[in-house]
């Protein structure tokens, strides 16, 4: 139960903001010339590209939490070894 509790509470998150950082880190250095339009047409891409980013991050960590998410099988385990 408490290994639920990191994942959803610590893991998730700090995952999320590791991976948005480093999204929006590399489209900063990426994109720049093509998000210098004139008008509100550069508003909205900007604002795509941060929600799309964020997305992503969120699909990432979503992934790395599920593998780590304990299972029967891993309880099983870690009972045979412990010998209870």
């Amino acid at each position: 139960m408490v290994g639920k509790a990191i994942i959803v509470l610590v893991a998730f998150p700090v995952l999320v903001h590791a991976s948005f950082s480093v999204g929006t880190m590399l489209l900063g250095q990426v994109l720049p010339p093509g998000v210098a339009m004139e008008g509100s047409e550069s508003d909205v891409l900007g604002t795509a590209m941060l929600a799309a980013t964020f997305l992503l991050a969120v699909r990432f960590a979503f992934g790395v939490c599920r593998r780590l998410w304990p299972t029967p099988a891993v309880r099983e385990a870690v009972c045979r070894i412990r010998g209870a």
